[in-house]
């Protein structure tokens, strides 16, 4: 009796639930071998598959009649898994990393992205992109819309990154990590042959790049080749009849926005002693407030320049070190970082996790969402009749004028051309990104020297707003994005903006009373709706229609032009 209460004790505890909840494992037999495996992140037992000779492949999604499909999903899966590190180890870069651990964490980096597009480019993967292809076509009830584009989004990657080098690769993320360092010396000192020797290599390195893109694929243009990893679908013909029809606009619209101005009183400075802790706290609350979950986030500060980045469950927003003197200046880098970190959070995370089908849209639309935040919605007076209140209480400014909703608003609709790109106004930033975008094509093409860069500066900040940088600090070294390798990524901030108006048109005409939530401090109904007819969307649509989707209607530079005449020109 003994031996049988034993043996009937054993038995219960080897199948029962709790136990096998608690250890989350599960034995799949595949070809007579039992593997044992660990569940995945979104709670669900996976199984494995030891036919693919990619690197340990888990099955975590539900099966699809391609098998070749399949395989893919697990390849792009570890890809996915890989990027998600990297992104998380170059937050840590910025904000946490020992002074002394910088070159080891280059390597690491570069290595990480090596190992990615050795992965990407491996040659059973165009095989099995074909073999999907083909089942694709003889077996479209088998295929939704998700599925088509995510091996449409594989596809992409694949031809993105076959025609480049392991080698280049390594080194242009090497250089791109070491690029964030030597511009935070270059701010420093302003010494330009050291910075200029610096963005020769990296504007080598990105033509190298492109050429290797444009030899594959036929095509001639190497700035379009840059452009389309962080504007997909966007081409560089697109760009010039935007940009064309908002300068023309703008250039008359500016000199009547500054008589009007003139003619109206000056705005109280708010500089004073604002404790950075005290600022901390303002920009966690408006976070919150627009819907970031802290819980899947966080908000760091860096001596380096902000950044967003990471996973929908790993949200990083990296903002500048706090300006103890002037608290907006953090508010608006918190916001427009929180705009890209809605953004991240809301992707479709829960089924397309590391898929490419579940990443954002590129740049374009990353700034679409930064800036009907932090330019659209955080300009309205509603917003500061919300604001001030809560500031006069937090930095001990009871009925101070400096503070009132009617002051704060004034300062951030002040137009005034200046030099710096952080300093500009919603109105003379388009003429920003338009210079910058004609020098950046002008390099890659070759039709720039870096050497030349200071004076082609100096000439078209004068041509376009008629201001003179002292110096390279405040002229060609301002921005980061050069020395990290983002040559194409300027256009995506005007183009951002003529979208994120666009959106906030459609917006006001979906919902009712969005004056009157902003003022109440109630932004969620606004990033819901972003939420729904953007977020989740991933990579399912292509841009234009996107778009389309959301607003009923192509992007057009129309939407941006009446929002800039309604607010800077209305009586």
């Amino acid at each position: 009796m003994k031996v049988f209460s034993k043996f009937w004790h054993l038995l219960s505890s080897v199948f029962s639930p709790a136990i096998w909840k608690e250890r989350w494992r599960k034995v799949a037999r595949v070809k007579k071998k039992t593997v044992l495996i660990e569940d995945d992140e979104d709670g669900t037992v996976p199984e494995v598959d030891t036919k693919v000779s990619a690197p340990t492949v888990v099955r975590q999604y539900e099966e699809h009649p391609s098998e070749a499909y399949m395989d893919l999903k697990y390849r792009f899966r570890d890809i996915g898994r890989m990027g998600a590190i990297a992104e998380t180890m170059g937050r840590d870069f910025l904000t946490a990393m020992p002074e002394g651990a910088w070159k080891a964490r280059l390597g690491q980096i570069a290595f990480l992205h090596r190992r990615m597009h050795d992965d990407i480019t491996n040659e059973n993967v165009r095989r099995l992109i074909d073999k999907s292809k083909d089942h694709l076509e003889n077996n479209k009830e088998d295929w939704d819309a998700w599925d088509i584009a995510n091996l449409r989004e594989m596809e992409k990657m694949y031809d993105r990154h076959e025609p480049v080098s392991n080698e280049m690769t390594e080194k242009r993320a090497r250089l791109a990590y070491e690029g964030r360092r030597r511009h935070r010396d270059a701010l420093a000192d302003g010494d330009w042959p050291a910075a200029r020797e610096f963005l020769s290599s990296m504007v080598d390195m990105n033509k190298q790049v492109a050429e290797a893109r444009c030899k594959a694929s036929g095509a001639n243009s190497l700035y379009q080749s840059l452009m389309e990893e962080y504007m997909p679908g966007i081409s560089v013909m697109d760009v010039e009849d935007w940009f064309g029809t908002l300068n023309k606009s703008l250039t008359k619209m500016l000199p009547k926005i500054l008589d009007k101005q003139a003619n109206e009183p000056e705005p109280h400075q708010i500089e004073d002693f604002y404790p950075a802790k005290a600022q901390m706290w303002l920009n966690h609350a408006l976070l919150e407030s627009i819907g970031f979950d802290f819980r899947r986030g966080g908000l760091f500060e860096t001596g380096h320049n902000p950044v967003e980045g990471g996973t929908p469950d790993d949200t990083r927003l990296v903002i500048k070190n706090v300006d103890i003197s002037n608290f907006m200046d953090s508010m608006k880098s918190a916001l427009h970082e929180g705009g890209h970190g809605i953004y991240i959070q809301g992707l479709p995370r829960k089924t397309w996790r590391y898929q490419p089908v579940g990443q954002d849209m590129g740049a374009a639309v990353q700034e679409s969402q930064a800036l009907i935040i932090e330019m659209i919605i955080a300009r309205t007076r509603s917003f500061y009749e919300f604001l001030s209140p809560r500031v006069e209480g937090l930095f001990h400014g009871i009925h101070n004028p400096k503070l009132s909703a009617g002051n704060l608003h004034a300062i951030k609709t002040r137009v005034k051309p200046s030099t710096l790109r952080k300093k500009a106004d919603e109105v003379t930033y388009f003429f920003h990104m338009q210079h910058r975008f004609n020098l950046e094509r002008d390099l890659i093409d070759g039709k720039l020297k870096p050497a030349d860069l200071p004076d082609a500066w100096n000439y078209g900040m004068r041509d376009l707003l008629d201001v003179q940088p002292e110096g390279v600090r405040d002229g060609c070294l301002q921005d980061v994005h050069w020395f990290v390798g983002k040559f194409g990524y300027f256009p995506s901030y005007t183009v951002g903006h003529m979208m994120a108006a666009q959106l906030f048109d459609t917006i006001e005409d979906d919902l009712l009373g969005v004056d009157q939530s902003i003022a109440k401090g109630d932004f969620r109904k606004i990033t819901d709706w972003l939420g729904e007819n953007i977020h989740a969307k991933g990579r399912l649509l292509s841009f234009d229609e996107l778009v389309k989707s959301a607003t009923g209607k192509t992007l057009s530079p129309k939407p941006l032009l009446k929002h800039l005449e309604g607010r800077y020109l209305a009586a």
